[in-house]
């Protein structure tokens, strides 16, 4: 999934009480030309192909940040309007700034999805992620979370996985959980999350075989690690210097990984997984 970046250091929040007020739903006769004039003034429009669809997403901008308010419309309907909804947020960030593509969308479980990546959790992520769910566009993640997709348990069908941090090195991993949804909330769920790390592991391992470097150790480590499994990392590490041409008390990037692991000088994060809680929605926020 591609990400966002800031290109600036706002200084200042959108006031969202002085964005352009969007009007209730037009009716399903009303054109998409009409709708435009109707709600005029926005930055930008995209259209989204999604499961035989065409979603079109218009964007209004009233602050320091790419745009400040949204509206989501299909078949000459609007089916999302960001500010009828009650959305607050001080801006969000274009998706791929190469292509000039807005939002990511994607089909999730066969579900048209859209995310907004936001600037609401500087310098970290926060993202809103809707969906279309028996016909109505609904609000399932607002939160202050890194988002990612993948197919964990191999079905055709990718999975949400979210962190509330980047991540830092040395031994600072990002921890992406795989969550469910229940209801209309997103739910951890602990043995697809397992299965995960299990699998970040396997590559790990192929990886630093492979190409022996500081970055796949820290890979390889960092799994390890979010599966509390460090001791059995710690028991390899004559495996690991011979492979990277290193040895011990040499200075090098594998001794000093080994350095951090003996002094505890990384994040400790036993039992993680069962401490995990629902993503927030905008009902819970």
């Amino acid at each position: 999934m591609a990400t966002a970046t800031a290109t600036a250091s706002p200084t200042r929040s959108a006031d969202v009480s002085a964005q352009p007020s969007l009007a209730a739903s037009p009716s399903p006769d009303l054109s998409i030309d009409s709708i435009e004039k109707k709600y005029s003034g926005f930055v930008h429009k995209e259209a989204v192909p999604l499961d035989g669809q065409t979603y079109e997403v218009y964007y209004w901008n009233n602050g320091d940040f790419d745009y400040t308010q949204f509206l989501i419309a299909n078949q000459q309907e609007v089916l999302f309007d960001s500010q009828q909804a009650g959305l607050k947020i001080e801006g969000g960030y274009i998706s791929d700034k190469a292509k000039n593509i807005w939002t990511h969308s994607l089909l999730q479980n066969n579900r048209p999805t859209f995310l907004f990546s936001l600037a609401d959790n500087r310098p970290e992520s926060a993202y809103i992620i809707l969906e279309n769910i028996d016909g109505a566009i609904k609000v399932t993640v607002q939160d202050n979370v890194q988002v990612n997709y993948e197919d964990v348990d191999q079905d055709g069908s990718p999975e949400l996985l979210a962190s509330p941090y980047s991540g830092q090195v040395p031994l600072g991993p990002a921890l992406y959980a795989v969550y469910e949804l229940k209801g209309n909330q997103y739910v951890p769920n602990t043995a697809k999350t397992n299965q995960y790390w299990e699998k970040q592991l396997l590559e790990g391992e192929k990886n630093y075989k492979a190409d022996p470097t500081e970055g796949t150790l820290e890979v390889l480590l960092d799994a390890y690690l979010v599966l509390d499994r460090l001791d059995e990392a710690k028991a390899r590490f004559p495996e690991f210097y011979k492979l990277a041409g290193q040895t011990s008390g040499d200075g090098g990037f594998v001794d000093t990984y080994l350095q951090t692991i003996k002094a505890g000088s990384y994040d400790h994060i036993s039992g993680w997984m069962n401490k995990l809680k629902p993503l927030r929605t905008l009902e819970s926020k």
